[in-house]
Order: C-alpha cells, then structure tokens, then sequence
C-alpha cells in the first residue's frame, strides 16, 4: 500500500504543479487500482496484495497481460486485514487526487475511509492501534500516518474538525513515542517507532523515515495552529535526523531530510479565502487555491460565521463579497476576487 498510495499522491503533485494531464490520469489509474482490488465494502482500505498469482512463482508474464486476460488467469491474494497506517497512506493520497481534480467522489471516498478508521481503530488521547487488536502497540507509524491524513483532508476542505484531528494525532505522538532518556524530564532526540514499555524484549528505536515524516508534520502543524509545542516536536525530530551517526548511516535516504530542513527554515506560501463555506464564489477560490502548483503550502478558509482561524496572523477586512488573499511575514496581497486573479498572484512566488 505505501508504495501504490505515494505513487498516487507523488502523481497528483506532478499534476497541480506541471499541469499536464498525463500525471493525473496516472493518479487516477493507481486510484482505480486500489477501488477495484483493495477497496472493503465498508468502505476502508486492505493491507496489500501478493505479487505473485502462485506463491513463490515469478509473475512477470502475468502482469504483462492486460486487465482481461489477468482476471481469467485469476487474482492473486489480498490481505484483508485494516491497518490504520495503510489507510492513512491511502486517505491522504486520496485527498491529494482530489485536490488536483476537484472531483467530489475522490473526497467523499478518503472521508468515509477516515470516519472508519476514526470509529473502529482510535485509541485514547487521539491516537490508532494498528488493527482491530494491538499484541505490542501502540506504533508510531499509524497515528502519524493518520495525523497526516487529517492534516491533507484539512488542506482540502477547510474543514475544522480535520485539523484538531491532526493535533490529536500529534499530541498522542509526543506524549507516547518521544525518545525520553533518564525519565520524562530529560529527552533526547527523534521519535520511537514504538512505545518505550519497560516489559518489552527489545526497546524501539527511531527510525529515519517515520522522523523526516514527524518534522515535516509537525513544522506544518504549527504553521496552522501556531502553538510552539508543535515546533517543539519537530525541533526534536530534527535533531535526531542531523545526528552525524544517522547521517552517515542512511546516506541513500537524505532527501527527505533536506527537504524537512528546508520546510523548517522557511515559512510556506499562505493563502486565505475569505467568505462563507456557503458561498459559490467563496469555493471557487479556495479550489483554486488547493489546485494551486505550490507544494509547501498553508492553505485556510476563514468564514467568519464560524469563528476564528487558530492561527489568524492577519485581521482581514469584510470586503462584502468573498476574497483571497497571499500572505508572508505579516503582510498580504490585494484581494483576489476572481480565481485567475489569485492564480497570477501564486505565479509571482511559486
């Protein structure tokens, strides 16, 4: 599932920011992949499915046949077990697809997968198990994958409950899987992979791609809510990535390091659509902001009849009619009214 879901949301970034449709359309074919073979009907994502039609046996002339004449020769197994990992990886590709779309199947899919997984796999204070029962959790990786799905979901609609979703998932990690050393008040650096129990046969460790997914999660996080506690979580992170034995050990795998460090140095491109949810106009611009080609982005929606944003850096004026604004380091655009004014004023920094 990891490597079908990043390839999927990797395809959609490409489309938004090459705007060629060719990327999409490759995003929609691992989309129809996972609908068709991986999809339960209760709406929520399998496990993973075998390489093989027969195990053990190489498969190459199989998967050189087309769609038809796999089916006749049979479909190899699927795990059909519900992980809450696997279906953030998935929930959170999902959203991107329908970012680079707009099409609402695409949301209403992630969603049901979330609102599942929510119901049938949360743990106290904000945080999954695994599967329907944890033997050693809870792991690291699946309220992060969650949390980050939240957090996507969020960019995507708007919606509040996404975003203290994802706070939820982010205190759950800091509270269960940062790496204490010498009791509580004293931390070393990164995030364990699972929770520290003193009966455990072997301790977890950190490791290397779930703290790049931490630091960037968490750096993203207090972009949107402001609180300090979120930097915190992904100074730590960090501090455990820039260890010279980690850097020297995984040397493959320093991209995802650098671009965490890059991301936590500079503030994201900031657009913020002022209307209401119930306004076409006021949705058409905050589309074109979630479609807009930046990567490292804050997108938020501010209606006023909900209240205030979490993190409002910003008063912005009632223009009487919806409006967009770009926004960094306190200062802010002209108003976009119209979602070509607002694509203009995202080509100037993209």
């Amino acid at each position: 599932m990891e490597t079908q879901a990043e390839c999927l949301r990797l395809y959609a970034v490409a489309g938004m920011v090459l705007k060629d449709q060719k990327y999409i359309d490759s995003a929609k074919s691992i989309e129809s992949y996972l609908k068709n073979f991986m999809l339960s009907p209760d709406g929520v994502f399998y496990t993973s499915q075998d390489a093989d039609l027969k195990p053990g046996e190489h498969s190459a002339e199989y998967f050189a046949l087309n769609d038809k004449e796999r089916r006749a020769k049979g479909i190899p197994r699927i795990d059909k077990h519900i992980y809450a990992r696997e279906n953030g990886w998935a929930i959170n590709a999902i959203a991107y697809l329908y970012m680079a779309t707009g099409d609402q199947e695409y949301l209403k899919q992630a969603e049901k997968a979330a609102q599942w997984i929510i119901s049938n796999r949360s743990v106290e204070g904000g945080g999954f198990r695994h599967d329907e029962n944890d033997k050693g959790g809870p792991y690291l990786g699946d309220s992060l994958s969650m949390g980050r799905a939240f957090l996507s979901l969020y960019q995507a609609t708007g919606d509040q409950q996404w975003l203290k979703r994802a706070t939820q998932a982010a205190d759950f990690i800091a509270q269960h899987f940062e790496n204490r050393e010498g009791g509580k008040e004293k931390l070393s650096a990164g995030f364990l992979t699972a929770e520290a129990k003193s009966n455990s046969i072997a301790a977890p460790e950190p490791l290397l791609e779930e703290n790049q997914s931490i630091c960037r999660f968490a750096n993203l996080l207090n972009q949107y809510t402001g609180e300090e506690k979120y930097k915190q979580m992904a100074e730590s992170a960090m501090r455990y990535l820039s260890t010279p034995e980690i850097v020297a050990k995984r040397r493959i795998l320093v991209a995802g390091t650098l671009i965490a460090d890059h991301e936590m140095a500079h503030a994201p491109a900031h657009i913020t659509v002022v209307g209401k949810k119930s306004d076409p106009q006021a949705r058409e611009l905050f589309f074109a902001a979630v479609k807009s080609p930046l990567i490292y982005r804050r997108i938020d929606w501010l209606d006023k009849s909900e209240g205030t944003l979490p993190n409002l850096d910003v008063d912005f004026p009632d223009l009487g009619k919806p409006a967009a604004f770009l926004c960094a380091g306190n200062r802010c655009s002209s108003p976009a009214y119209q979602p070509e004014d607002l694509g203009k004023l995202i080509d100037r920094v993209k």
